[in-house]
């Protein structure tokens, strides 16, 4: 009979211990007609040149992806309009990770809607340059209605993969592009 209890405890127990649950905020950069959330907790670094996000002030400075996760949202006019420009603009800047020996692909580039906007994406798991193993999101997202672009470079330590995958995910998920320029 102990261990009936035993075994009924567990699945509660593992489910105690999992990931904890992150509050989302939304996010409305001054500098770019873009709004999406993030953890409360993560750090904005949002200026002419682009907006990154860090799980830690330290990443937003570190090349290094350990302990953590960034992303890097790059917005402009459109210029890819459809996904087949999207797709060879992504297929380009991903060639050299993915083709590296050690490099799996989780998921391939394929178009995909994001908010009722058009994206296509990609998703790599390898080494960076430093030899750290990094799970890699990168997309294109084009709102043709207002006339704009987000490239979208997510990374995060693949070891860390149960606390980033999916919050990496829901944050590219909320990005929504407007043709309101701040």
């Amino acid at each position: 009979m102990k261990r009936l209890v035993l075994i009924l405890f567990i699945p509660f127990f593992l489910l105690a211990c999992g990931p904890k649950e992150v509050n989302l905020v939304p996010y409305t950069s001054p500098n770019y007609p873009i709004t999406f959330q993030l953890p409360e907790s993560w750090v904005v670094e949002d200026n002419e040149d682009s907006i990154t996000i860090a799980s830690s002030e330290a990443l937003l400075l570190d090349g290094m992806m350990t302990n953590g996760a960034r992303i890097n949202i790059t917005v402009a006019p459109s210029f890819f309009t459809g996904t087949a420009v999207a797709t060879e603009v992504i297929d380009t800047a991903v060639r050299n990770f993915r083709d590296q020996e050690e490099t799996e692909i989780i998921q391939d580039i394929e178009p995909t809607n994001i908010n009722a906007q058009t994206a296509v994406q990609t998703v790599l798991r390898g080494p960076d340059i430093n030899g750290n193993e990094i799970i890699l999101r990168y997309m294109v997202i084009e709102n043709l209605t207002v006339n704009v672009t987000a490239v979208v470079a997510a990374v995060h330590d693949a070891n860390q993969n149960d606390q980033y995958g999916q919050l990496m995910a829901d944050i590219v998920n909320s990005i929504q592009l407007s043709g309101e320029t701040p």
